[in-house]
């Protein structure tokens, strides 16, 4: 699953960069067309434009990919078989066996991941699976990790050298995975002490997945809810950024300054 999405949103998302950022200026033509002033267009198109569409064309292909093969698992009946399985190893950090599946959901999008906590009913085990949700790298830091381990800890080029940043990349993972346990170990033991609940699952049987069905849901209800509420965070914070690069005090852009 890691492997087709990282390597399928390789050329949608450089598809949707050059295209969304390619009506950068025929939208200014239109704002200036319009009578705003030259300000006002570039605070729309440089500030808010570009940011949307780097957000956009970063985000949506990974989520488009990985949120319906992770549902195709659901669907399938295996996912509730993981959580049911690593049950006792949550219960020995003192947390539910559901929180493997926030966890998984968390390496898409970690934003998924902590809304999809409420399907833990203890409401301690609840918020330790959401503070320690972050613990796990989403598709947005594989990239971010995968260039730090290319140019710090593996150099060069070659089989060897590939198959090497693969291993640490895992082994980033893996940390990951020991961080979140550690973590929700230590959050039971001092801030959010308590007994752990006993554990019910009803194991569905392995059957065909509903395709059609799963798709639908996986876009809708996960890829399309979190890029609205990525874009609805990026909007503002571009137009910020933006006027803090280009409002100067003392001969200092705000931004330099800060």
């Amino acid at each position: 699953v890691f492997y087709i999405t990282l390597s399928g949103a390789n050329v949608p998302s450089a598809w949707l960069g050059e295209h969304l950022l390619g009506l950068s200026a025929p939208l200014a033509a239109a704002l200036s067309a319009l009578g705003l002033p030259p300000f006002a267009v570039s605070l729309l198109t440089d500030g808010l434009w570009r940011v949307l569409a780097t957000v956009v064309s970063v985000m949506l292909p990974p989520m488009a990919i990985f949120f319906p093969l992770f549902t195709l698992l659901e669907d399938a009946g295996y996912l509730p078989r993981v959580a049911f399985n690593l049950d006792h190893c949550f219960q020995r950090a003192n947390s539910c066996g559901k929180q493997a599946l926030t966890m998984c959901m968390g390496l898409g999008c970690n934003a998924v991941g902590v809304t999809g906590c409420r399907i833990i009913d203890s409401p301690r085990e609840r918020l330790i699976a959401v503070l320690t949700n972050s613990l796990m790298p989403c598709n947005g830091r594989f990239s971010t990790l995968i260039s730090l381990i290319a140019m710090f800890v593996v150099v060069g080029q070659g089989a060897g050298s590939s198959l090497l940043r693969a291993l640490v990349l895992t082994g980033l993972i893996v940390l990951s995975v020991l961080a979140t346990f550690f973590s929700s170990w230590l959050l039971s033991k001092t801030a959010l002490k308590g007994k752990t609940s006993s554990f019910a699952l009803e194991l569905p049987p392995y059957r065909r997945p509903q395709i059609g069905k799963v798709i639908v849901r996986s876009v809708l209800d996960r890829t399309l809810f979190v890029l609205g509420r990525a874009a609805a965070v990026a909007a503002p914070a571009g137009l910020v950024i933006w006027l803090l690069a280009n409002c100067s005090a003392g001969g200092q852009t705000l931004l330099e300054l800060i």
